[in-house]
């Protein structure tokens, strides 16, 4: 099953997406991303309620700090959240 997203995948790239703790798998802590692919191909996997996401992961000022794979839910790709949020 794909996953449910809020929005189409293309319109996420090149957002940050804010992850708050619990909203990421496989990590413990909050996370922000600036999203460079949506891996809508290995997301099928997951009951259509949780999404891989590639990019950079950001310091809270802004800085890239590494690439970053992360399993989301699609709750945080929701659009109204990310208003204003578009890299450059």
């Amino acid at each position: 099953m794909p996953p449910d997203l809020p929005v189409p995948a293309d319109h996420l790239v090149g957002r940050i997406v804010h992850v708050p703790a619990g909203s990421c798998r496989y990590r413990d802590g909050a996370l922000v991303l600036l999203v460079r692919r949506v891996r809508l191909d290995i997301s099928q996997w997951y009951g259509g309620q949780w999404v891989w996401l590639e990019g950079d992961e950001l310091s809270g000022n802004g800085f890239r700090l590494a690439w970053r794979q992360a399993l989301v839910h699609v709750s945080v790709c929701d659009l109204r959240a990310l208003a204003g949020r578009r890299a450059t």
